[in-house]
């Protein structure tokens, strides 16, 4: 390292000569094998200089070198934004280091090139020992490069110090490592001013094209066998194709800077262009600095200015005029103190750009000046034209000494406010005029005005008012207190003059005992708020030539509606109880009337019979059923009502309207047995038969529906007694009904129609009878045979009739008949007799 350390202190002060970007501080942190620093802090160049002259070199035995701790220590040293150089000849150990210093970079936004002159090679042999990886990675991590020389090229890196350090590159377009080849695509716009492309590997060729195939204009800074550093300096706007071939591994850098146009100006008023500015700061004062940016697109964000090329003071900036790209800040000159300002802002992608300005100084205090006759300068046209009732500032400069007496004027006469301020060391002034609400054309004077003269000069202002329709005031929502006066405003400026019209719930409003129109129509009086008052208020504007409308909400105050109160919602009651229910007030002013409502299908009417209300209690001395329903508790005062309802229910054992106690039907008859209930809560109901005090069940036949009605065909078996029971945990009611089923009697066939026997001989004739009901009646009839008719018998449902010692006139035709209710039945025998 000893040779390179020679180069470095023969060129050393050649660098520090280059007018570089502003430096606060220069650091020496020294490392050897195996120790590092300590740090060494020089606040001049030239400090710097001698220092460098006279490092020594000792050791270098040990490779790989103990480069990353005095990295880490000149990261953690040096102050943000800082460039360090690293100078060695062999590769870094202790890669333990390498997060901490991917985290000071990355903290401190500072960036580490480090010159790599040799590699470490074992003793005895020409193996390689370590890698570059490392250095690759400090390089990536602080957006930095690796340059790799020999001995004989180690003077490129000191034009490479050069032109890294005199520009303060805005942007970092790549910092990659690979394998290789890789291919960037850079697009290069109006504001980029300088691209530098920085690539380390074995072998490698770089390739710069523009979007028309052309290679452009380069200067190559490096060129070794393993490194290139190219410059693009004021490349044309365009898209340029960057190609890399290498063997290995590649480390690639490109660094953009990107600038604005700007000018400034000071002043020690707020500026409205940079025509109210000069040059350069009064000294011993805060002054106010324009900037104005050419290109509208760019937004500043904040400048910072170096003084002394030292000390280095953030000031943030407000904008004056966006469509002017004009900006203001404020700041305070020492006299005699150099200061720089560098302006930051982002472009509509939010890039970074930045522009500088070069050293500048307040202006000088002049001891003794020469008596100068006034002049002024006119800052503004010469004609104006400006809206009608605008407040307008205007300005003209003047020069002259000693200071003149400025002052603003019309044409009548009048005199205008002003005020007046240094704005050029001792002799030269701005002046500012206040001219409010301009109504008319008129012409205005700056003048002026020493002992050693006068100068006067003169501008025309020409009012614009063409159309005109401004609404100063218009109604909006508001609350009045109850009989208090409450005011709505609707006031224009309108050319021409505009009617106004007032509307009260979309009605015309007339002036009356509590509506008044103020002659101008600007404004309506509620003279006493009442709640016929309250509601939507409209003011219509019109000139003919526009129209607006703008409503408002009146609401009132002091005032409570009424609000009630039921314990209960439902009740449920039993017969005979006693009930007294309160509808408590709860609000009201003033306090409400309350009054109680029954509710029918006519709807509410009064309280049924047997209930009384009393002020706000309803009261049932004895609850029946007709007392069941909706009753409704409503007070009202003059603002408005409130109500409630409650139901009342009435519970009761079951009652089951009465009906005929004896139904007669005939078989196959259908059978409805009624059995209409009346309970709360509902009552369960069940159907049974008895007869004779036994319950005979009822089969599937007998079917019963909702309404409690039991429901069949009649059959010979079901007379007799039904029961309809209802019971509820009130108690039951019960109804019988009687069932009387009529059944036509029937005979069975006799065995023999005809019957022969002798005369002597006896003979029964059998009439069998069954199903009649009622129990049918018999008889049996003899026809002879001359036709005479004979009843011979009467009887019950078995009548056997027997003939003893039948002789020829027993000979005939014999009928049994019998018959009820519901029908008859006929069996005929006929007898002979020989």
């Amino acid at each position: 390292m000893r040779e390179e350390i020679d180069i470095l202190k023969s060129n050393i002060e050649s660098i520090l000569k280059t007018p570089l970007s502003d430096i606060d501080n220069y650091i020496l942190v020294p490392f050897d094998d195996p120790g590092f620093g300590p740090p060494i802090i020089l606040q001049t160049p030239s400090k710097l200089v001698e220092l460098v002259n006279i490092v020594e070199v000792s050791g270098g035995n040990e490779c790989p070198e103990n480069s990353l701790p005095a990295i880490e220590q000149a990261l953690t040293v040096s102050k943000p934004n800082s460039m360090i150089f690293v100078f060695t000849d062999g590769y870094a150990r202790n890669n333990s280091k390498l997060n901490s210093i991917e985290n000071l970079c990355r903290s401190t936004n500072s960036q580490v090139i480090i010159f790599l002159s040799g590699k470490c090679v074992s003793s005895g042999s020409k193996s390689v020992v370590g890698t570059i990886d490392a250095y690759f990675d400090v390089a990536k991590s602080c957006s930095g490069s690796v340059i790799q020389l020999q001995l004989n090229n180690f003077r490129q890196v000191f034009r490479m110090m050069k032109e890294i350090s005199k520009t303060d590159w805005t942007e970092i377009v790549a910092n990659k490592i690979f394998t290789g080849s890789e291919q960037f695509t850079i697009s290069i716009d109006g504001y980029t001013k300088d691209m530098v492309i920085t690539v380390t590997g074995e072998y490698p060729n770089v390739e710069i094209l523009d979007e028309n195939g052309q290679i452009p204009a380069i200067d190559r800074i490096v060129n070794t066998l393993h490194s290139k550093v190219s410059r693009l300096m004021s490349p044309p706007v365009g898209t340029y194709s960057v190609k890399i071939f290498c063997q290995g591994k590649t480390l690639v850098t490109i660094y953009k800077r990107r600038e604005v146009n700007f000018r400034l100006g000071f002043s020690p008023k707020l500026a409205r262009s940079l025509k109210e500015t000069t040059n350069l700061p009064l000294p011993g004062t805060v002054n106010y600095i324009s900037i104005a940016i050419a290109e509208i697109s760019i937004e500043l964000n904040s400048i910072y200015i170096r003084f002394n090329g030292r000390r280095v003071k953030k000031i943030d900036v407000e904008i004056v005029d966006r469509s002017l790209g004009l900006y203001s800040a404020q700041e305070y000159f020492e006299p005699d103190t150099s200061f720089k300002i560098t302006i930051y802002g982002h472009d509509e992608s939010y890039q970074v750009i930045k522009g500088s300005t070069g050293t500048l100084t307040p202006q000088k205090m002049i001891q003794e000046l020469q008596v100068k006759r006034p002049k002024i300068e006119w800052i503004e046209p010469k004609e104006a034209l400006v809206e009608y009732m605008a407040n307008i500032t205007l300005a003209c400069k003047a020069s002259g000494y000693p200071k003149p007496t400025i002052s603003w004027s019309d044409e009548i006469g009048n005199i205008f406010p002003s005020e007046d301020a240094l704005l050029e060391t001792r002799s030269v002034f701005i002046s500012y005029a206040y001219v409010d609400k301009v109504t008319e054309n008129n012409t205005i004077h700056c003048k002026a005005e020493s002992k050693e003269g006068e100068d006067t000069l003169t501008m025309d202002l020409f009012v614009n008012r063409t159309l005109m329709f401004e609404v100063l005031e218009y109604p909006q929502d508001a609350t009045f207190e109850y009989s208090t006066e409450g005011q709505l405003s609707c006031k224009v400026d309108a050319y021409p003059e505009a009617t106004i019209q007032w509307y009260h719930n979309d009605s015309l409003v007339e002036n009356g005992d509590n509506l008044e129109i103020l002659s101008d129509q600007s404004m309506l009086l509620l003279k006493y708020m009442t709640p016929q008052l309250t509601g939507e208020y409209r003011c219509e504007i019109n000139n003919n030539i526009q129209s607006k409308s703008y409503t408002a909400i009146v609401d009132i105050s002091g005032v409570e509606l009424p609000e009630i109160e039921l314990k209960d919602s439902e009740l449920v009651l039993r017969l005979d109880d006693w009930v007294n229910i309160e509808c408590t007030i709860k609000k009201g002013k003033p306090a409400p009337k309350v009054t109680w409502k029954f509710k029918t299908d006519n709807g509410y009417e009064d309280i049924p019979e047997g209930v009384s209300a009393e002020e706000n209690h309803l009261k049932i001395p004895s609850v029946k059923t007709e007392h069941i329903g909706i009753y409704k508790c409503e007070a009202e005062n003059i603002f408005g009502t409130d109500s409630k309802e409650l139901l009342i229910k009435v519970e009761y054992p079951p009652k089951i309207k009465f009906y005929d106690k004896l139904k007669i039907v005939r078989l196959d008859e259908d059978v409805e047995l009624s059995c209409e209930v009346d309970a709360i809560p509902k009552a369960e109901v069940r159907w049974q038969k008895k007869q004779d005090d036994i319950i005979i069940p009822l089969d599937s036949r007998h079917e019963t529906d909702e309404w409690n009605t039991l429901r069949f065909t009649a059959s010979s078996v079901d007379s007799g007694n039904y029961y309809c029971i209802a019971e509820n945990y009130l108690g039951r009611a019960e109804r019988v009904v009687t069932l009387n089923v009529l059944v036509p009697p029937y005979i069975d066939p006799p065995p023999r129609k005809i019957i022969t026997i002798r005369t002597g001989e006896s003979v029964t004739l059998q009439c069998h009878v069954h199903h009649g009901h009622p129990e049918p009646s018999t008889k049996w009839e003899f026809i002879a045979l001359n036709s005479t008719l004979t009843t011979l018998l009467r009887g019950s449902s078995i009548n056997d009739l027997t003939l003893n010692n039948v002789s020829k006139t027993h000979e005939g035709s014999y009928i049994c008949l019998a018959e009820n209710m519901a029908g008859s039945d006929t069996i005929k025998i006929d007898l002979k007799i020989f």
